[in-house]
């Protein structure tokens, strides 16, 4: 009969403490679903952060924030663009959760890049060295003393820090224009009159030869060249000068 007793027992004792377990066990549900009842939650507004700086934000403790940059031309670096939730809108808050999510997305301002320096480039690689760059290109092509299609000059100068689409100004050269000359009256000159006035003229001297003459020695009697003739700047002139007859 004891034996029965204690068998009896135990089985209350097992049934009491699976009750017991139940009965928690269902409390812990209640409670991550529904939320103590004793407990207050209180509604807050969210602020409108939208165009302000953010560093002049003042974030209230509730506040989970978490911050994204991004590009953009229209707002200088620092100012918020947007936010989520929305300003003005409305969250709970209690003992259980005590902090709301805000997502900022914050500007970087416009963005910048290092300006290549192409000054000696020819025009087309460095169009497009810069266009690769992300800036806006526009030659101005004049002559000038560098080869044809050369880069001597860019504003704003090379290496410094700009803006992605600034324009940059390429200035090109059309090459060295075509430069003409005429051919002065050498004869009767002596040699070194003669080689000042070629000088003079934009001219050179290819060859100098003596040859035998009635003429006083030393004087041009030829020229391959006729007076009056139309040549190019540099030419280079052939002078025939009298010798010892």
């Amino acid at each position: 009969m004891e034996k029965g007793d204690r068998k009896t027992k135990r089985l209350v004792g097992i049934l009491l403490l699976s009750f017991l377990f139940f009965v928690s066990s269902a409390w812990v549900v209640f409670d991550e679903l529904f939320a103590p009842l004793e407990e207050e939650m209180q509604t807050v507004t969210v602020p409108n952060f939208e165009g302000q700086a953010l560093s002049s934000v003042r974030m209230a403790d509730w506040f989970e924030v978490k911050t994204e940059y991004r590009y953009d031309e229209s707002a200088p670096s620092g100012v918020i663009l947007s936010q989520e939730p929305s300003g003005g809108s409305q969250r709970k808050i209690g003992v259980r959760r005590p902090t709301c999510q805000l997502k900022l997305t914050v500007s970087l301002g416009r963005e910048t890049a290092i300006l290549p320096d192409v000054v000696g480039e020819d025009v087309r690689v460095a169009e497009g060295r810069l266009r690769e760059a992300g800036f806006a290109v526009k030659s101005e092509i004049s002559v000038g003393a560098y080869p044809e299609g050369e880069v001597y000059q860019m504003s704003p100068r090379g290496g410094e820090k700009l803006p992605v689409g600034t324009e940059i100004v390429l200035y090109v050269s059309a090459g060295t224009p075509a430069v003409t000359v005429t051919v002065p009256d050498l004869r009767g000159l002596t040699r070194g009159e003669a080689l000042t006035q070629i000088w003079l003229s934009q001219l050179s001297v290819k060859e100098v030869i003596e040859v035998p003459s009635e003429v006083e020695e030393g004087l041009v009697i030829a020229q391959d060249y006729p007076p009056g003739t139309v040549v190019m700047a540099g030419s280079r002139l052939t002078l025939t000068v009298s010798g010892r007859d």
